[in-house]
């Protein structure tokens, strides 16, 4: 039988990228072909290509056997071909069930929309995905875990033979992510075939049926998943051996940098109190909305702070402001980089500098355009950010390149505090160890870093300390020498 989805000799080009180079590659009916590789490897281009998003240069698209071409979107649709993009596309001020059923909504006879079988039909494909919010809640009063689950929700709407995800578990809790893997498995059963894109490897081992390597928008290898180990996986993404994936910790601990006492911001965490020293990593684990964000958030000035102290070099400093914490030398790298990071249509250049205008510039009144440049090229460089030009819109960018920019960005400052949200969130494991590598260094130098993320196990080896949040409140502390998954776990359940 022919396959269900073929690609064959497919290459794209972009103004000063090549984002694919002859690729071909399958997916057959009941099966879940992982696809792997680091930032810029091509991926999310090639599922575009599928989903009528680009068009391929070269190269050919088949669907049961049959040349397949889709022009736009709505083509890829009509052939029951669903992309769930790493980047949400929901509407915020509409309806969860009107998202769900876009485009695809049910009307009587005089063409008015049937809201009581749009809610109820909305219903049950979100207790399919385990969400239990109602049909009516506006998609932006949703956290980005429970956008990424309605999302998947829009995808069993419709009669889907190909669905490819993108990222789908980025944002999601372990318990969201069983969900999802049963979901997967039920619509494997049931014939449909599926792509997953992740830079989790233990979930591509978990989950799919074969696994194909982009690297520099080449197919360089393609196994049943039992073929591979998670090294020789590692190796083929990234052409080189990684010993480890967390480098060995040399940070000297040394005096208190930051000092949170009975830290409150109404409606979102209560009481919450720390010490971080120099050469420190801290972690800040938990569920997500336990109130991880928020604490950073009101920290760097970006929330309000209804009561509490903060300290910075042993100096109670009032922060209400992001321009408050930079003067007090404490940088944010947030958790929504295109939201909140960086501004998508400015070049590479700019982004970076946004936050030290005041140092690459004449008098504090005319831009220097070689300081810039300069500042631009030292953080390409240092952090290897792949970019044609320091003159490329990040919007062009891949999302771990984009994140690149942001961690950029905060260096640029000289802080000696770090709050890191979801550093690693969208990046792939080479760039992780890239990332694990600085925050080394930076601690080595003297830095305090405070780190946010929902992978326990970056937690658990990143990390000198663990503090567990509930609730808005800290249940608990868990020191280096009584790391574990469980007991981590128990704080962020239990408390």
């Amino acid at each position: 039988m022919a396959h269900l989805l073929e690609m064959s000799g497919i290459s794209k080009h972009f103004p000063g990228v090549k984002a694919l180079s002859d690729v071909s590659i399958f997916l057959d009916r009941g099966e879940v072909l992982g696809i792997v590789g680091e930032n810029g490897a091509g991926k999310s281009t090639l599922m575009k290509i599928v989903a009528g998003v680009y068009t391929a240069d070269t190269g050919e698209l088949r669907l049961d056997g049959k040349a397949f071409t889709p022009r736009q979107p709505r083509d890829s649709l009509d052939a029951g071909i669903i992309v769930i993009h790493q980047e949400l596309s929901l509407v915020p001020d509409r309806s969860v069930a009107e998202n769900i059923f876009l485009g695809n909504l049910p009307h009587d006879r005089l063409g008015g929309v049937r809201r009581a079988a749009l809610n109820r039909d909305a219903k049950e494909l979100l207790a399919r995905v385990g969400l239990t919010i109602s049909p009516q809640t506006r998609v932006r009063q949703l956290g980005i875990a429970q956008q990424q689950l309605v999302e998947i929700a829009r995808a069993l709407s419709r009669e889907a033979r190909v669905i490819v995800m993108d990222e789908p578990t980025a944002t999601l809790t372990t318990a969201e992510q069983r969900i999802l893997f049963a979901t997967i498995r039920t619509l494997r059963e049931a014939g449909v075939g599926l792509v997953f894109i992740s830079h989790h490897l233990e979930e591509v081992f978990e989950i799919c049926d074969r696994v194909v390597v982009l690297r520099d928008g080449a197919a360089v290898d393609m196994r049943p998943t039992g073929e591979w180990t998670e090294a020789s996986l590692i190796q083929a993404m990234v052409n080189r051996p990684i010993d480890a994936l967390f480098p060995a910790r040399h940070a000297t601990i040394g005096d208190v940098l930051l000092e949170v006492e009975g830290l409150s911001s109404a409606g979102r965490f209560e009481d919450v109190s720390f010490q971080l020293r120099a050469g420190e990593v801290l972690g800040l684990g938990g569920l997500i909305g336990a109130g991880r964000t928020e604490v950073l958030k009101a920290i760097y000035g970006a929330l309000p702070i209804s009561r509490g102290h903060i300290r910075v070099q042993s100096r109670e400093v009032s922060i209400r402001t992001p321009r408050d914490a930079i003067a007090a030398g404490v940088a944010l790298v947030p958790e929504d980089r295109k939201g909140e990071g960086l501004v998508m249509p400015f070049p590479v250049r700019t982004n970076i500098a946004m936050s030290t205008l005041t140092r690459v510039s004449w008098l504090r009144a005319v831009l220097a355009q070689g300081r810039i440049d300069r500042l631009a090229d030292e953080a390409v460089r240092e952090l290897r950010i792949r970019t044609p030009s320091i003159r490329q819109r990040v919007q062009l960018l891949s999302g771990g390149n984009q994140q690149k920019v942001v961690l950029g960005r905060a260096l640029t400052t000289k802080p000696r505090v770090f709050l890191l949200d979801e550093p690693t969130r969208g990046i792939d494991v080479g760039a992780k160890v890239e990332v694990y590598r600085l925050i080394n260094a930076l601690a080595e130098q003297g830095a305090a870093i405070l780190v946010v993320s929902s992978d326990m196990i970056e937690l658990l080896g990143l990390c000198d300390r663990i503090l567990v949040m509930r609730t808005g409140r800290v249940a608990g502390a868990v020191p280096r020498d009584e790391f574990s998954q469980e007991r981590v776990m128990h704080f962020a359940a239990l408390g």
